[in-house]
């Protein structure tokens, strides 16, 4: 249901503009930015398995980085697919059951990647205030909340982070990489922005991002679809965006996350198979 009305109010805002701007604006967008911010977005997934595979090894999991990248595109490419943008994380669960009998472990290793992830995010939020003068709902809402979310993030680390105590330069090094995991997104969309000829400042992406990061953590819609993409589109209106280049942006970005885990698709069904013929695992 709440994928439904997210997609029908981004329908809805659609309908109101100019697609041949739109289309324009889509049609100006250079190539080499279009490559650059690919590159850029499909380099944040190979973080995201590098810090995966690092908690991983302090366990002594006998799983090589390149398994440890199918698991992360895998679970990604199903996110696309199940409500918000955790629930390939499901996946990648039962996938690394295959690879270690530790399911305690297991469990808590994708949670702790997660938490990690959630925690760069957080790190950055101030430069949500950067924004705030623009008074919207959003991002009022949003700052607000913020306290809360960093209270949760710090029990939800505190539960799954005994494993890991012994190993503390592999906790640095996770979240080191987790910093770096959201950087190239930030310099990903910041490229898109001005490509599209949006007047913005790379501090005010990264408040942007934080704001529909934490939107698209809601269960309320599959992978986010339409929350973020009217998140976007609002919020870039503020910064000086016509309404069909911050819907472009929303909608190009879009099709990269996509894109970006189309690798999985290689896997997905594989792994999927594996743990359907697991004795051990119950779907």
């Amino acid at each position: 249901m709440g994928t439904l009305l997210s997609l029908g109010l981004f329908v809805f805002l659609l309908a109101r503009q100019d697609w041949a701007e739109l289309w324009q604006a889509l049609s100006f967008l250079p190539m080499w930015a279009i490559l650059l911010a690919g590159g850029l977005y499909l380099s944040g997934q190979l973080a995201n398995a590098l810090r995966w595979w690092i908690l991983l090894r302090a366990q002594n999991v006998s799983l090589s980085f390149g398994q440890a990248l199918q698991l992360v595109f895998a679970g990604a490419f199903a996110s696309n697919f199940l409500p918000s943008t955790i629930g390939g994380d499901a996946l990648r669960i039962l996938g690394l059951f295959q690879y270690t009998s530790e399911r305690v472990m297991a469990v808590a290793s994708v949670i702790l990647d997660r938490m990690l992830n959630v925690l760069a995010y957080v790190t950055v939020a101030p430069f949500v205030l950067a924004i705030l003068r623009l008074q919207s709902p959003m991002v009022l809402g949003l700052t607000f909340s913020l306290p809360v979310w960093l209270h949760q993030v710090i029990k939800k680390l505190n539960e799954t982070l005994k494993l890991w105590r012994q190993r503390p330069g592999a906790l640095v090094r996770a979240f080191g990489v987790s910093g770096l995991s959201i950087l190239v997104i930030f310099l990903a969309l910041f490229i898109l922005a001005r490509g599209l000829g949006i007047p913005v400042a790379l501090h005010q992406v990264v408040g942007i991002n934080v704001i529909t990061y934490f939107i698209t953590l809601l269960p309320v819609s599959v992978n986010g679809y339409g929350v973020r993409e009217v998140a976007i589109t609002g919020l870039y209106m503020q910064v000086g965006a016509t309404f069909e280049h911050a819907a472009a942006l929303a909608i190009v970005s879009r099709v990269m996350l996509v894109a970006e885990t189309l690798p999985g698709v290689l896997w997905a069904p594989r792994l999927v198979a594996g743990v359907r013929s697991s004795p051990d695992v119950v779907l």
